[in-house]
């Protein structure tokens, strides 16, 4: 059975890199070493990869015991492809706020849908409720 979470593990990696990326270019671009210079797009893009930080390494623990305790390389497929474009809408929505402020909001929409329903599974696995 192919374990799945290293996968998406290597996807989120790529776009922390792609989203501290940004961050330095906008660090560089407007000559600000610390903090955010007073720059609107500095400052969204500092929140941007630390709202990324925020969210998505736990996310992936829960993805992680998930395919460990279940063996459900599917459960984990879904929840990690849900996941991926949850960020993307999320940093686009960032990025564009005005035109795009409905992604940002999907995209913290679902972010939170796949750690609760993440955490549901964890939760059911050790207290089995039979409704």
């Amino acid at each position: 059975m192919a374990v799945i979470t290293p996968l998406f593990a290597a996807i989120f990696g790529l776009m922390y890199i792609a989203l501290s990326i940004n961050v330095v270019r906008h660090r560089f671009g407007n000559n600000v070493s610390l903090g955010t210079g007073q720059n609107q797009d500095l400052e969204r893009a500092i929140r941007t990869h630390g709202n990324f930080m925020e969210y998505v390494p736990f996310t992936l623990l829960l993805m992680w015991f998930i395919e460990t305790l279940t063996l459900s390389a599917n459960a984990v497929f879904w929840l990690g492809s849900i996941l991926v474009i949850a960020r993307v809408s999320h940093a686009f929505g960032m990025f564009y706020p005005e035109q795009l402020m409905v992604l940002r909001k999907f995209g913290v929409v679902a972010t939170f849908g796949v750690i609760i329903k993440a955490s549901i599974s964890i939760l059911q696995y050790y207290m089995p409720l039979s409704i």
